[in-house]
């Protein structure tokens, strides 16, 4: 575990904490990578691939749209490497993972709990009514590379069990793998309009643009935008035959969202 120290807590908060600016959409660029090898290497160094941009993001927009000292919430963490270092900077926070393995991810449960100890870690799938949450909301709610996982009739849950536990005011954020271009590109960008429209669907009628399609065509001619390496593609392949894997062009999605004072995301 990385345990920061004074001087880089001080660093990152006066750097990021209500000064970070997160759209409502976005993709990830190479400028924001780049910020973040300079500021949070430990992030941005670990396993070559979307999480290094995804990480360190994270850490960067919650510092950027909810205060220090608030609640959050990470869905599906995996090794829960952006909730310990929130968690150094002063974030009370709670992790929400079956460590089933499913979606690739670990299934070390028991070994997290003892190395994170300043993380609430919750072998548990997320939905609404966790007895371990009973009566709890969250200031922020955020996941990094799990809702592309979620098959389409689970969205919905999903985004209900957020709207659920999120106090009004606060945010949700997520971070998406979505593969722009080859195979499996036409199902990962139909995801994204999902996981769009299904955040919709709990705003009242604000005048949010949500064109998936526009922001996805403006990546493609942007010079900055940052999409998986050939190293990180080598790294998703593993085992299989290059021909059953072949490479594809992958971006991270970016979605933020605010509970208005009724409960419903705006």
């Amino acid at each position: 575990m990385y345990q920061l120290t004074d001087e880089q807590k001080a660093a990152l908060i006066a750097r990021y904490s209500g000064r970070f600016q997160v759209p409502l959409l976005s993709y990830g660029t190479v400028r924001d990578y780049c910020d973040s090898c300079d500021n949070l290497p430990w992030l941005s160094s670990v396993q070559n691939d979307l999480k290094d941009l995804q990480r360190p993001w994270t850490v960067k927009a919650a510092l950027g749209l909810v205060p220090l000292g608030s609640r959050l919430l990470e869905i599906g963490a995996g090794q829960p490497l952006v909730a310990a270092c929130l968690a150094e900077l002063g974030y009370e926070v709670t992790v929400v993972d079956p460590y089933d393995g499913s979606g690739g991810g670990p299934t070390e449960f028991d070994r997290f709990v003892q190395v994170y100890p300043k993380v609430q870690i919750l072998r548990r799938t997320f939905q609404a009514d966790l007895p371990e949450l009973a009566n709890q909301t969250f200031d922020g709610i955020y996941s990094i590379s799990v809702l592309e996982h979620i098959p389409a009739p689970e969205l919905a849950a999903i985004v209900k069990a957020i709207s659920f536990y999120l106090r009004p005011g606060g945010w949700v954020f997520h971070s998406v793998d979505c593969v722009l271009e080859g195979a499996s590109a036409e199902y990962h960008i139909e995801q994204c309009n999902r996981i769009a429209v299904h955040h919709d669907v709990l705003m009242e009628g604000m005048p949010v643009d949500r064109d998936i399609a526009k922001l996805f065509e403006r990546a493609r001619h942007d010079l900055e935008t940052c999409y998986l390496s050939a190293a990180g593609h080598n790294l998703w392949r593993g085992a299989q035959p290059y021909e059953t894997f072949p490479f594809r062009k992958v971006l991270s999605f970016q979605l933020a969202a605010k509970v208005a004072g009724n409960g419903r995301l705006e």
